[in-house]
């Protein structure tokens, strides 16, 4: 993982003084077992994949003793991916991470709905377990990554908008009371034509300066919330296909909001 130059001054003056969590609220609803991809797989396949390169390439960036990963799966109903009594693993040494992702995998298979309002109040529990965690230091980085290819079922996209706003408001200042420094940011990726994409962009967070600089300096600007590139917010693919450029597209995109986190 090459890191911008601000990334490394960051590593190189305070190498073990802050944590970044990676939180992955991933849609298993039954529309994720469509074929709507390049190779007829489905797309929870694609999805799948697309989160265990990123937890290998995590665990070879100069990040990895910072990074922190969670996992969330969501349809009808939400399940948090808990191991030795932790909801997010690190990624060093040995890829706890990718271990706890793996073993959760065939329990999250496709089914049902899309409860994405109870998907994101989980993330919320799952931050303030963060925020409480006194083992790692008190400066702290969350982005939460939201994979859905649907619309809310359960309750409403209102419901949606209003954890993501209580996660912008009440769980910041939480988690800024540990120090000022500490960000959350939401990004959104609508992997079909059928995602409410109106609710996912509204919900995403602005980019910052020094990240719209490294997406563009990547070259990955132009798929991010297009035509306004603003917000952490990926257009679902062209013909409602998922294609090998959209998809390592979007790996780099959560490559680098997630190493750009704390800059």
């Amino acid at each position: 993982m090459a890191l911008p130059s601000t990334i490394m001054g960051v590593l190189k003056k305070r190498p073990l003084s802050f944590t970044v969590l990676t939180l992955f609220v991933l849609d298993r609803s039954l529309s994720m077992s469509e074929p709507k991809t390049y190779d007829h797989r489905w797309k929870w396949e694609h999805l799948v994949e697309l989160v265990e390169k990123l937890l290998n390439r995590f665990a070879r960036s100069k990040m990895a003793p910072a990074f922190r990963v969670g996992f969330i799966w969501f349809s009808d109903d939400v399940q948090v991916v808990r191991k030795g009594g932790k909801s997010y693993f690190p990624v060093t040494p040995g890829n706890p991470a990718l271990q706890a992702f793996r073993e959760s995998l065939e329990a999250n298979r496709p089914y049902g709905m899309t409860a994405m309002a109870d998907a994101l109040e989980a993330a919320e529990k799952v931050v303030r377990e963060y925020i409480a965690d006194r083992s790692i230091p008190n400066e702290k980085y969350v982005t939460i990554f939201l994979f859905t290819d649907g619309k809310e079922t359960k309750r409403s996209p209102d419901d949606v908008a209003r954890v993501a706003e209580r996660l912008n408001t009440e769980t910041l200042e939480e988690l800024r009371k540990l120090n000022p420094r500490n960000r959350l940011s939401i990004a959104t990726i609508a992997m079909g034509l059928d995602a409410d994409r109106e609710t996912l962009r509204d919900i995403a967070s602005y980019l910052r300066e020094a990240q719209r600089k490294v997406l563009e300096e990547r070259g990955l600007i132009d798929i991010v919330d297009p035509p306004y590139h603003e917000k952490m917010f990926i257009e679902a693919p062209r013909d409602d296909k998922i294609t090998k450029e959209w998809e390592e597209a979007v790996r780099r995109f959560v490559e680098r909001l997630s190493e750009t986190a704390a800059i």
